[in-house]
């Protein structure tokens, strides 16, 4: 997971989630996200950075593949930019509204033309913002429509603690399969707040 800021000011948060697990699919995702952060802080361009993340994936002829989900936050336009590459649902939750982004990109390092989804959102004074990995969707078995069960939860939680939602979602979709994790799983929230 990444979350810094950028020479520009903006704010770059992001998570890979690398295909299959174990060592090679941790570094795969280590790879795409330490690449992502120093082409973008070198200056490249988000659909560069992504061409040359993609390509360099690809020529590895090993099958590895990486899930992306960025989101580049602008505090002074008060919008965040989201980057989907085979990456699960990004939530925003205002009060007891949930919004759901998603994308039907794929993964990194599949194919040789990347087709970038890119959302841009204006974002407001005490909303919230959960990516997660597909760990935790796919941990519900219940619902046919897996991103349904997150946006329940969230509508759910009190708290606007974002450390207190994370874990109240982590923790549930752990409960989903009798306290044992299936998958590898990542849960990333914020708040966003107008400076007083």
């Amino acid at each position: 997971m990444i979350n810094t800021r950028l020479n520009d000011g903006k704010y770059l948060i992001a998570i890979s989630d690398g295909m299959g697990s174990g060592k090679k699919a941790n570094e795969s995702s280590k790879q795409a996200l330490d690449m992502l952060e120093s082409l973008l802080m070198n200056g490249f361009d988000k659909n560069t950075s992504m061409e040359l993340i993609n390509t360099t994936l690809l020529n590895k002829n090993e099958e590895i593949f990486a899930t992306l989900d960025i989101a580049i936050v602008d505090l002074y336009a008060g919008t965040v930019e989201m980057i989907k590459s085979g990456a699960c649902p990004t939530y925003f939750k205002n009060n007891k509204k949930v919004q759901i982004i998603k994308s039907k990109s794929l993964p990194a390092g599949m194919i040789n033309d990347i087709k970038l989804e890119i959302f841009e959102k204006d974002i407001e004074n005490k909303e919230i913002m959960l990516m997660c990995t597909d760990g935790i969707l796919d941990s519900n078995v219940e619902y046919k429509n897996k991103e349904l069960w997150v946006k329940y939860l969230l509508e759910d939680i009190e708290t606007d603690n974002t450390k207190k939602m994370a874990n109240l979602l982590l923790n549930e979709a752990i409960d989903n399969n009798y306290g044992t994790p299936k998958d590898d799983m990542s849960v990333f929230a914020c708040k966003f707040r107008v400076k007083e």
